[in-house]
């Protein structure tokens, strides 16, 4: 009988097709795999993300708090390893840019090309798909004249790859350079002497900061020590569309905007001040003279503010420089921070943050205390909910940490130091691409022809004597016309014994006009007239009658007058 029980159990009891049953660990399962890092796929979940409505600050962080925890509990009952442990840092390549600071950093939408920049003025575009194992960047340029080198501030690829917008520390122009790094266009300078920035076309003070347009890709906004924001089309050098004046209410100087960002669906400007340590949104489609949101006093007064927008386009997440703190914002309630962090110091005012592909995770680069207090440099890895640190990297060089950069594609990071290192993470499982392409490549080798020098045979027949080159005697007359070059007009601050040219000669030049041509010549003739017969003492003495005529001599016998030709001895 247990025989044909055990049996029974292998006979199936009916025929045809079984309705599927849903599982209840279903959803746990699902929402265990999105919570990860295996892949950078967008996380729906965000978009509908909004910050809990509360009265008071401990029950927005405690609700937030209990999301996120709930969250974790679901990924752990699935079975999936912590998230924290999923971050693409399992490999990393280091590149050389020189010993100065990199700036900032900027990726290409598809990721196979790294634009850093340096406070030397130069940059570098690294393309991953034609580099070998030497890291060596594929083409070095300076954007600015050699006596104009200027540090590099922003450095930004638009949405194709196909252009690179930048801005300096000294230079109030933007400009414009091609995938290959030359200079496309550069876009007008305002005039400095018209005190209402809504009437000049162009910035009057250095840039701080650029950004392009989510909705449009010609179109682009710079901020500047000048108080204003500018909206700008890149088909156009002069192109500007829109002015955004910012005040401040310390002083009576111009506020310094530090940045500038749009939001992820291109219908806000977001603008943060040096003076007040204040951040203020404005609506992207319309000149208002006053921002839609305004917050004074967000960070310290002083400090260089960088944020970034959330996806949801309500949060925002800021960082002081002087305060070394790191602030949630929600624009529905910009009284108070929803979360901070303190301990973030900044190693330079270009300082940034960087959001993780599907926005629970923010990047911040951190450098040394100043006073020794806090730890080395590194990147900080943040909880995009409450802002609680989840991991601290440590970086394959000992400099500090200034400018970071995630791709949201390759699930790449790439994080740039103050001694001209930058480090590109990476995991092997992800997407092929950037990093990945060049990581396993052999340093190519040199040819031989390269490396051994010409044969010289002085003793061989004259038929088979190579004849000499005329290439030293061009090189030669080459260097002799570098060497007379005339010098180029020095801008700016003199240098070497040569005077700088500023803006003022070139106006003067245009005021004091040459209008000798405008001038009748009778009546200039005539306002010498009552002088020549008041004072006829040049006049006179040439016309008068008293100088007697003397007239040569005519003579009849012209041979009479010629001299004997004088005999040659």
């Amino acid at each position: 009988m247990a025989l044909s029980d055990e049996l029974s159990k292998f006979i199936p009891k009916d025929f045809g097709k079984k309705s599927k049953k849903g599982v209840k660990g279903g959803a746990a399962s699902v929402a265990g795999t999105t919570a990860g890092y295996d892949k950078p796929t967008k996380d729906t979940s965000q978009k509908n993300k909004s910050y809990p409505k509360s009265n008071t600050l401990s029950a927005d962080i405690s609700s937030v708090k209990a999301d996120a925890g709930a969250t974790a509990s679901t990924g752990n009952a699935s079975g999936d390893v912590d998230s924290d442990q999923r971050l693409p840092v399992n490999h990393h390549i280091v590149l050389s840019s020189g010993k100065k600071v990199v700036s900032t950093l900027t990726w290409d939408a598809a990721g196979d090309t790294l634009c850093s920049g340096t406070h030397s003025g130069q940059m570098n575009l690294w393309d991953f798909k034609t580099m070998d194992g030497s890291f060596q960047p594929t083409r070095t340029m300076h954007p600015y004249e050699e006596g104009q080198r200027q540090q590099i501030r922003i450095a930004r690829f638009n949405h194709d790859g196909s252009s690179i917008l930048i801005c300096s520390s000294a230079d109030p122009r933007a400009k414009l350079l091609d995938s290959s790094g030359r200079v496309v266009r550069e876009f007008k300078r305002g005039d400095m002497y018209l005190l209402d920035m809504r009437r000049t076309v162009g910035h009057v003070a250095p840039l701080t900061s650029v950004d392009w347009s989510p909705k449009d890709p010609e179109r682009f906004i710079s901020s500047a020590a000048d108080s204003t924001v500018r909206v700008w089309n890149c088909e156009n050098a002069a192109g500007q569309e829109l002015v955004l004046v910012a005040k401040s209410d310390v002083g009576k100087r111009r506020p310094v905007i530090s940045s500038c960002a749009y939001s992820v669906d291109g219908s806000m400007i977001g603008m943060s001040q040096v003076d007040d340590g204040s951040l203020s949104l404005w609506a992207a489609n319309a000149s208002a003279k006053r921002p839609t949101h305004q917050l004074k006093n967000a960070h310290a007064s002083g400090s260089d503010i960088s944020f970034v927008f959330m996806p949801d386009a309500r949060g925002i997440l800021s960082r002081g420089s002087e305060d070394s703190m790191v602030k949630l914002w929600d624009i529905r309630k910009f009284n108070k921070p929803l979360a901070e962090v303190s301990g973030m110091h900044a190693a330079a005012t270009e300082s940034n943050l960087a959001l993780s592909p599907d926005s629970r995770h923010v990047l911040v680069g951190l450098g040394r205390s100043p006073q020794g207090d806090g730890g080395g440099a590194g990147i900080a890895v943040l909880d995009t909910s409450d802002l609680q640190v989840r991991r601290r990297l440590d970086m394959p060089f000992s400099s500090d940490v200034v400018s970071v950069c995630w791709h949201p594609h390759i699930d790449q990071i790439a994080a740039s130091s103050s001694d001209g290192s930058i480090g590109v993470f990476y995991d092997k499982e992800g997407v092929r691409g950037g990093a990945l392409l060049c990581a396993g490549r052999r340093i190519a080798r040199r040819q031989v022809s390269e490396i051994t020098g010409p044969i010289i045979t002085p003793h061989a027949l004259p038929l088979f004597k190579d004849e000499p080159s005329a290439a030293p005697t061009s090189a030669k007359r080459r260097r002799a016309a570098e060497r007379t070059k005339p010098g180029v007009p020095v801008y700016g601050h003199g240098s070497g014994g040569n005077i700088g040219v500023n803006e003022t000669q070139h106006i003067m030049k245009t005021l004091m006009k040459d209008t000798l041509r405008d001038e009748d010549p009778r009546e200039a003739l005539l306002r010498y007239a009552q002088v020549a017969e008041s004072d006829p003492m040049f006049i006179a003495p040439a016309y008068g009658d008293n100088n007697k005529p003397v007239f040569e001599k005519d003579s009849d016998d012209e041979s009479s007058t010629e001299q004997p030709l004088k005999k040659r001895k």
